[in-house]
């Protein structure tokens, strides 16, 4: 986490990036006196952009780097915000004190791969444009990188392979390691398949997972998603699938059909590596991490949106008290008042009993958000705490 202290001048931060990959920039602003009501942006956006509806932003040096951000702020998020006339949010003034942690997904899209390059991040007066403070960042290059670390190229049409015998080690999202690192990677036979609106993750000819998207349109026709793939531990790989929607010309319409610009999801999956089959996957709700472990031998089933046959389905089973509480943006209550961060401690010790043993245990479906054919057998374990709180 890098610190932003508001009232006195800023050092240097540092983000060794991910190339070819999203890493995020998380951002812990603090202050000492009573601010403005602020905004936080990178300063590389750029005002055509803007003017045609397209919100994000680029290093200030290089456009090897794309930095966006969601929640549907186009003007980037309030340092603290407050519920307004109920369906919307006012930014407010940060009182001595207080600190407040903000998202940021830096993306490296090339072509080249830079040594460093700097991304300028602005506290400012989103009325006047001028800005309060700021907060240089360095993108560093990591140390090893080189030929032949996984990239995903598409060998054909709709689909798409990673090639590359070196891997990243798992990088979770929300809690970003201080550095990036890789390790020899195995001939792995996986590939992403697109028919129509679902992407099939294929292992050794067998789909092993779906990801489904009921936005409409969708954005699969947006060239807006990507993939990634890392060493989880000596069992598994994990596969990361991204989606980005920074243009709010999609859909059209004001409300009725209007997609939430911008914003950012993903998935993460665990793959055994000796069999292909899904164990464990994640995916956000409400600023929380919501995992899921998976026994049945059918693909994992993922949805992007909510389409009428999905709540359908989610109205009818029963779903456990996690995640009514999530769906009902309610606070858990097992994780309100702690910083509970699962990749810790409890995620890897289930992927390493999956890793080591075949498990035939049943337990009762929780359709998480997004995810569906997967147990919660300790809801209050499976999810994170807002990841806000640090």
């Amino acid at each position: 986490m890098i610190d932003f202290p508001l009232n006195q001048a800023a050092a240097s931060a540092l983000l060794t990036y991910r190339p070819w990959g999203t890493r995020t920039l998380k951002v812990k602003v603090s202050a000492e006196q009573t601010t403005p009501a602020l905004r936080i942006r990178p300063r590389g956006v750029r005002p055509a952009e803007v003017e045609a509806g397209i919100f994000r932003a680029f290093a200030d040096d290089s456009e090897a780097f794309v930095v966006s951000w969601g929640g549907g702020h186009e003007n980037g998020p309030c340092l603290k915000a407050e519920d307004f006339l109920k369906a919307f949010e006012k930014c407010v003034p940060l009182e001595p004190g207080e600190t407040s942690v903000i998202f940021f997904n830096v993306t490296h899209i090339g072509p080249d791969v830079p040594e460093t390059a700097v991304l300028t991040i602005e506290a400012y007066d989103e009325a006047s444009g001028a800005v309060f403070a700021a907060l240089p960042v360095e993108l560093r290059k990591p140390q090893g990188y080189g030929d032949g670390v996984v990239r995903w190229q598409e060998t054909a049409v709709n689909q798409w392979q990673p090639l590359g015998d070196k891997i990243p080690i798992y990088d979770p999202r929300w809690w970003p390691l201080e550095n990036v690192s890789y390790t020899a990677a195995e001939n792995l036979p996986l590939l992403v398949r697109r028919e129509e609106n679902t992407l099939s993750v294929v292992w050794d000819g067998q789909v092993v997972a779906t990801i489904t998207d009921d936005t409409q349109p969708t954005i699969l026709d947006m060239d807006a998603v990507s993939f990634e793939l890392f060493q989880y531990d000596e069992w598994h790989v994990a596969l990361r699938a991204w989606f980005f929607w920074l243009d709010a010309n999609i859909g059209g319409g004001f409300f009725i059909g209007r997609h939430e610009v911008p914003d950012a999801e993903r998935f993460d999956m665990l793959i055994r590596t000796r069999d292909g089959k899904v164990t464990l996957a994640c995916t956000d709700l409400h600023w929380r991490e919501v995992w899921g472990e998976k026994f049945a031998t059918e693909p994992l089933q993922a949805t992007l949106g909510l389409s009428r046959e999905t709540k359908i389905k989610l109205a009818q089973e029963e779903m456990t008290k996690a995640w009514q509480e999530l769906w009902a943006d309610k606070e858990p209550v097992a994780v309100a008042n702690e910083v509970y961060n699962p990749n810790l401690d409890y995620i890897p010790r289930l992927a390493m009993r999956h890793g080591k043993t075949t498990l035939k245990k049943k337990g009762t479906e929780a359709h998480l958000p997004m995810i569906h054919n997967v147990t919660q057998s300790e809801p209050a374990r499976f999810t994170s705490s807002d990841v806000r709180l640090g």
